[in-house]
């Protein structure tokens, strides 16, 4: 029995330096994983330097990329996990009518990121600031996708007489968290899961390792591929920065406190709107990518999109509501030229209105 004793009790320090030792290990891998990831990203700046301008918006940068003349000015703010570089598609074809710029939210792109909450009314008054301090002048035009649309509302909210119509591309709406069915909460836990692991791993160099193997085309997600080729590397980079997914998620766990701003707001009276809406706005190559299973429901889930999106474009009595063939979410990507045309459109409407 005593010997047993000794036996167990001697095995016991041999598995506290084993386990000690393993912490060391792991600790040394993600501290160098870490200092790896600091000195890619500033790395990554010089290579892919800012196409517009940084512009300071009280004690941090955001950036502002304006192409082509006229007025109104297009606005595009882009929706959540996605800035400038994602509607690299639309905006050279929209400037050879219109001005246009986009911007990147504050974590994302160029931008840096903000010390407010990430709510619709904070993201707004941070735009019109950068749009104030860059001198762009209104009147302007406000396009926006997905979560954007609850920044661009807000927007129209605040500064009323300087916005002179209103591009909503399959748009967030305020009630869909109440009125999707319960799988829905499934698929956003799951994508919540999904992106607080890929931000561990950006912190700490892992997914820049992996986007630079040879398999790296393989981590590249859906819509990064559905971009002109000469900005996928630009777009790869900037999304494997820590700010990235920290601004994702931080946009994500507001979103209830931004529906209760958006219910605060007023309708858009006559403003010239369009309301573009997905044909299937859940993307089956994002599901997966996700670990959704491929038998996953998604009748409902459209049907009450698609009503959603009829409300939204009963916010103004002179609005449109297309729905587009053959695109999911990111309709700026599946029909770019569908989402030129109708930005071309309120712009006339907006130039006849004033």
């Amino acid at each position: 029995m005593e010997q047993q004793k000794a036996k167990r009790s001697g095995c016991l320090p041999r598995l506290v330096r084993i386990s000690l030792w393993l912490i060391l290990i792991i600790g040394l891998f993600l501290a160098v994983g870490f200092f790896y990831q600091r000195q890619t990203t500033a790395a990554d700046f010089e290579q892919f330097p800012e196409p517009g301008q940084r512009v300071d918006v009280g004690g941090f940068s955001l950036h502002i990329y304006c192409m082509g003349e006229g007025s109104p000015t297009v606005i595009v703010d882009a929706g959540n996990g996605d800035f400038s570089v994602g509607w690299s598609g639309v905006q050279p074809e929209v400037a050879k009518f219109a001005r246009i710029c986009t911007y990147d939210r504050a974590g994302y792109g160029w931008s840096d990121p903000s010390p407010k909450p990430r709510t619709a009314k904070v993201m707004a008054e941070e735009l019109h600031t950068l749009l104030v301090n860059a001198g762009v002048q209104p009147p302007y035009v406000l396009v926006a996708h997905s979560l954007g649309g609850h920044n661009v509302r807000i927007f129209a909210d605040l500064y009323p007489d300087e916005v002179t119509g209103m591009v909503l591309v399959d748009s967030g709406h305020e009630d869909q968290l109440e009125r999707f069915p319960p799988e829905y909460s499934q698929l956003t836990n799951q994508q919540m899961s999904y992106l607080s692991v890929m931000a561990f791993m950006a912190r700490f160099g892992i997914l820049r390792t992996l986007g630079n193997s040879s398999q790296g085309a393989a981590f590249a997600p859906p819509q990064v591929l559905q971009l002109p080729a000469e900005f996928q590397p630009v777009y790869m980079a900037m999304m494997s920065h820590p700010s990235y997914f920290d601004a994702t998620l931080a946009e994500m766990r507001s979103i209830p406190e931004i529906n209760v701003q958006m219910r605060a707001t007023r309708d858009l009276g006559d403003l010239p709107l369009i309301v573009l809406t997905a044909e299937s706005t859940l993307d089956p190559a994002i599901m997966k990518l996700m670990g959704v299973p491929a038998d996953f429901d998604t009748t409902k889930i459209q049907a009450i999109w698609l009503e959603l999106q009829a409300e939204l474009a009963a916010l103004s009595t002179n609005s449109e509501h297309i729905v587009v063939e053959d695109s999911h979410h990111a309709i700026q990507l599946d029909q770019p030229q569908a989402v030129i045309d109708v930005i071309r459109k309120v712009v006339e409407m907006a130039g006849k209105a004033k």
